[in-house]
């Protein structure tokens, strides 16, 4: 059983118990220093929601716990051995990890061949059997090549199940039950703006119709990663075409944010003490665009509640972790630290320059 005020799960269904985001602690709201938040001087006040504070450490346990919760409540879990998603990343191996305390073990993802080898790996760590899947250029879900397709048909064999995470309602669901509550009640009801990615859409989905339930005035923005453009969870506006959900209807402003943008402003979030990844940086430079779209513009005041401020929050969905070679890969070399006799390092990379 949970003790709320210890921090304490203990007894026959103590993971079980962790793992429900009804049981736990509310997560992490941290607002940035001045020197971290560029409208400090405007009145502007930005808070990082820290969803790498559950249990695996990525926003993804919030909806991936309650897409198995509320399947095993309605008894669709019965006689289902293998779970199968069109992920390669943290949807599935929170999905892994959630099944497995409803007494499901398998669990299959099918990856883009893109897929770096670090995400394979980590992957098979957590005990997904990964398949590989070749995409289409072009991609449509009902197209009979793509993972979203094949995920579908092949959850529909007996004892299977695809959880579906681009159109299960128990997605966005997850968000406005718990995550839409906790940010309401951590601002004293006053933001007045959030921020998040678009990556399968049910973390603005589910907290934007919380929070315009509590107030209609809030504003939503959701970014995108720009064409072309690489940051590992949001998706292009191309890509989100796959998406089931009706996602537009939720949001006030879309945004886009580059790679390398994403990436530096998540490291300099994650050297300040607020450790978080990629699509977090994204989600940062995607608000700090449309606040200061809205100054230009002459609206900035309209976003004030009734202390005069503008209180956003933005979504931070994982760390840096998974990522750390793409740091270098997408950023100068002048973004880091030279190494002091670097000659001695044993174990330097074959491809690193000597």
């Amino acid at each position: 059983m949970p003790n709320g005020d210890l921090n304490a799960f203990t007894g026959k269904h103590a993971v079980q118990d962790f793992m429900n985001p009804g049981k736990l602690a509310y997560l992490p709201l941290v607002e940035l220093p001045e020197h971290l938040n560029p409208m400090a001087s405007d009145g502007v006040r930005i808070m990082a929601k820290l969803m790498t504070f559950t249990p695996l450490h990525n926003v993804k346990a919030i909806p991936a716990f309650n897409m198995m919760a509320a399947a095993a409540q309605r008894g669709e879990l019965a006689g289902v051995e293998t779970i199968i998603e069109n992920s390669s990343g943290n949807t599935v191996t929170a999905l892994a990890v959630s099944a497995r305390q409803f007494g499901i073990e398998q669990t299959k993802a099918i990856v883009p061949s893109e897929a770096s080898w670090q995400k394979i790996q980590m992957l098979q760590f957590f005990g997904i059997t990964p398949i590989v899947n070749q995409e289409p250029a072009d991609p449509d879900e009902a197209d009979e090549r793509s993972g979203i397709y094949k995920a579908k048909e092949m959850g529909s064999q007996e004892g299977w199940m695809n959880p579906g995470q681009y159109t299960n309602p128990d997605n966005p669901e997850a968000h406005y039950q718990w995550i839409g509550r906790q940010i309401w009640e951590q601002t004293s009801q006053a933001i007045t703006v959030l921020c998040g990615s678009l990556g399968t859409t049910g973390t603005m989905i589910g907290n934007s119709r919380y929070l315009k339930e509590a107030n209609e005035a809030i504003q939503v923005v959701g970014v995108k990663r720009a064409p072309d453009n690489y940051v590992p969870g949001p998706r292009t506006e191309l890509l989100l075409r796959l998406i089931g959900f009706d996602w537009p209807p939720h949001l006030d402003s879309q945004q886009v944010a580059t790679t390398k943008d994403s990436y530096r402003s998540s490291m300099e979030l994650s050297r300040n003490g607020i450790f978080v990844g990629p699509s977090s940086g994204l989600s940062l430079v995607g608000l700090v665009a449309y606040l200061d779209q809205q100054q230009q513009a002459g609206t900035l005041d309209q976003l004030r509640n009734e202390n005069g401020e503008v209180v956003c929050v933005f979504m931070c969905p994982d760390t840096p972790l998974p990522y750390f070679e793409e740091y270098f890969r997408y950023l100068a070399a002048e973004d880091f630290p030279e190494i002091v006799n670097q000659e001695l390092l044993e174990n330097l990379p074959s491809d690193q320059p000597q």
